[in-house]
């Protein structure tokens, strides 16, 4: 498994695409940055409030959306470069070439997420922030990146189920994203049933409500109201493994199908 893993990152490496990915998420904290110079956070440390942003706000929007393209490349790649077949001739089941796949996603997620502390981090010494804590917001942000990975995998499996362009796969990973992203606030304020299901339910705002608990203080005003909403490490592992595994088996399932 591991000799495939590295089959599909060599792979990965001829496309320009991935590179421009990475140093786009090395400039993306620079607006975050500059809203931290101009005094847009308040009274909060320069890294911390850079951090939680990134976190909170940045990544819900940027590794979904990163990841989906990526997905859509590692699974359209044989279909584009006429070598379908090939796979078809090597001894090595469907199901191991779509794990593999699906392993370098995880992997990818977990370095962008990883990374964020890092673009923080040189935030902060811009801004004179105090660098805290550096261990436990490595840690927080490995798990972020790996919930949001298991997150976008229902979009992989319509990737891979309309097998159609990567125009198609951008659009379909765009409002997969922002819809998940537009519940985390509109959907926490709401009374109605079918919204408090939604946020229940959907990756983004349950991923969200988890990272709250940990960056709401009792200290602050909105404390109270917000304080309902928060849920457990435990209860977030949970549902986001439910929708992660059931998706891994639509996913092979759906390959098998489509390599037979």
């Amino acid at each position: 498994m591991l000799r495939l893993i590295k089959c599909e990152f060599w792979k990965l490496k001829r496309k320009k695409f991935v590179l421009f990915v990475i140093f786009a998420a090395l400039l993306f904290p620079i607006p975050f940055t500059a809203l931290i110079i101009n005094g847009g956070i308040g009274n909060m440390d320069a890294f911390e409030g850079l951090y939680e942003m990134l976190i909170s706000m940045g990544e819900p929007v940027m590794l979904p959306c990163i990841l989906g393209i990526i997905a859509a490349m590692l699974f359209f790649m044989e279909r584009d470069n006429g070598t379908l077949k090939n796979l078809r001739a090597v001894p090595v089941p469907s199901w191991k070439i779509a794990t593999a796949k699906i392993a370098v996603l995880f992997v990818l997620g977990f370095l962008y997420s990883t990374m964020t502390v890092v673009s923080a981090m040189i935030g902060g010494v811009i801004t004179g922030g105090v660098i805290t804590d550096v261990a436990g917001k490595l840690g927080i942000a490995a798990l972020t990146g790996i919930l949001y990975t298991a997150a976008i995998l229902p979009v992989v499996i319509a990737i891979i189920f309309f097998n159609r362009s990567y125009i198609f796969s951008i659009i379909l990973t765009f409002f997969y994203t922002m819809f998940n992203f537009s519940l985390m606030y509109v959907g926490l304020g709401s009374k109605e049933p079918v919204m408090k299901a939604l946020i229940s339910i959907m990756p983004t705002p349950v991923i969200y409500r988890w990272q709250e608990s940990l960056f709401v203080t009792k200290d602050l005003s909105f404390y109270s109201i917000v304080e309902p909403y928060f849920l457990s490490l435990p209860l977030v592992i949970t549902v986001i493994g439910i929708i992660g595994s059931l998706s891994y088996l639509a996913i092979i399932k759906i390959y098998r199908g489509q390599e037979s």
